[in-house]
């Protein structure tokens, strides 16, 4: 949506109408809709209909104008096809600006009557339903939203902050505790908080949001991911996951985190799956993409798996994990070259320390080991509070010491880290893996991939 006018507020309302239509429309049987984040990066693109179409791989964009006169908000919507560029069905509708909430419903009604053919009496009420009568509670979840997908310590912080400003607005409001939810259990996976410290406040908000709209996929997404990867409740995960896809089939992050659940627990067939209905679903997605390249490397598929990789790091050229997997996992690049690109992206990014992981593990592989030490004592002074004590274990298998190793492993997997799982199945590790002291660890947590035997 072009947005006219050059105040903030007019394109914040831009962008929560877009939120809006995305949200309302998803869960609808029969269409697919683009994640929001994605069809995003195209406002105000002055790009053909059929170059957007290709790159979202769309058959049909949905386009417009919103502007504010005075007291008045008016929106122009046209339904385009991607192909050819025809118009179809388009219209025009005004409300006072006080009447936001209404507008966006009444637009997803008739958006949906159109796209669809008509409505069943359930969805049409569906459609009508408002998440809260707050449009300020609104505006701060989609701003929290934005700055969650950074996947960013800043972004994370604001994003909680955004998320509890629209909770007091509107305390029955159940969308800004699944996104606290899904910050608070994000942290531990990018190293910026103890597990023990924020998972069971993760798992606390996403059950209040369940609470709240037992209908609301996305909270039984947060709540399948602490279940996932801090409670290791294999059989609770999975089952939350399903239910948030039964909810909502177009919602990309549950198709994103069940498909890495799936390749974790050595179904990576499946979760390949799961991981290219996501991409699809949100073509612009750095870490979708990530996890997809990923479950490539877990499936022996490493030009996939690169191609994936590269494809991330053209959306974030300094992305920790896509770094990770190009230069950690797939070795790929001469030594020089991805040190250089590496210690860029570490500049970009100073307070990620994934980086001197990889880093450790370049030096290592071109024998430099001076420097590739300075890099796993700069983690243990720096960083051993948050920094994932899986990865250390990784760096102790680097240097062939697995007594260290298995000290490290065992303390993640009693601290509850929520890179455990991953790092049950990782090539990498492969030669440990049929190791029976590998093997009791992870019986410990019933992981599917080592239980009876």
């Amino acid at each position: 949506f072009k947005t006219i006018g050059t105040s903030g507020e007019t394109a914040d309302l831009g962008y929560g109408l877009v939120s809006t239509l995305t949200s309302k429309l998803q869960p609808l049987q029969n269409l697919t809709v683009i994640a929001n984040e994605s069809a995003w990066q195209y406002e105000g693109s002055k790009l053909p209909p059929k170059q957007i179409g290709q790159a979202l791989q769309v058959g049909t964009i949905v386009t417009g104008e919103i502007q504010t006169s005075g007291a008045k908000l008016q929106v122009n919507i046209r339904v385009i096809d991607a192909n050819t560029a025809a118009l179809g069905w388009g219209d025009t509708f005004t409300k006072p600006k006080n009447e936001f909430l209404d507008l966006q419903n009444d637009i997803a009604t008739r958006l949906a009557s159109e796209l669809k053919g008509g409505l069943a009496v359930d969805e049409s009420q569906q459609l009508a339903a408002k998440a809260t009568e707050n449009p300020e509670a609104q505006a701060e979840y989609q701003a929290g939203r934005r700055e969650w997908n950074k996947r960013s310590k800043e972004g994370f912080e604001n994003a909680i902050k955004h998320f509890e400003r629209a909770i007091k607005l509107d305390s029955n409001y159940a969308e800004p505790y699944a996104g606290l939810g899904d910050t608070y259990g994000l942290l531990p996976a990018y190293n910026f908080a103890k597990p023990i410290d924020v998972m069971p406040k993760a798992k606390a908000y996403a059950e209040q949001a369940i609470g709240l709209n037992p209908n609301l996929a996305g909270a039984y997404t947060s709540k399948a991911w602490v279940q996932h990867v801090f409670e290791y409740d294999w059989a609770g995960a999975e089952a939350s996951y399903k239910k948030a896809i039964q909810l909502n089939p177009n919602y990309a992050t549950g198709h994103h985190w069940y498909g890495e659940f799936l390749y974790q627990v050595g179904r990576a067939e499946l979760g390949y799956e799961h991981l290219a209905k996501a991409v699809a679903l949100a073509p612009t997605s750095k870490i979708i993409k990530h996890n997809l390249s990923v479950c490539c490397w877990v499936l022996g598929k490493n030009e996939l798996a690169l191609e994936s990789t590269n494809k991330a790091l053209e959306i974030d050229p300094y992305f920790l994990l896509s770094h990770m997997v190009k230069y950690s996992y797939l070795k790929n690049g001469a030594s020089r070259d991805a040190l250089k690109e590496v210690l860029k992206a570490y500049e970009f990014y100073p307070n990620q320390p994934g980086f001197l992981l990889i880093l450790f593990e370049l030096y290592w592989e071109s024998n430099d080991k001076e420097k590739a030490l300075n890099c796993l004592v700069e983690l243990l002074d720096k960083h051993h509070d948050t920094f994932q004590k899986t990865h250390f274990a990784g760096i102790y298998f680097t240097m062939g010491r697995p007594d260290d190793a298995y000290r490290w492993l065992e303390q993640a997997i009693i601290e509850k880290e929520s890179t455990v799982p991953h790092y049950a199945i990782i090539p990498s590790l492969s030669d440990y893996q049929n190791d029976s002291r590998f093997r009791d660890l992870f019986k410990k947590i019933k992981h599917p991939s080592y239980v009876g035997e």
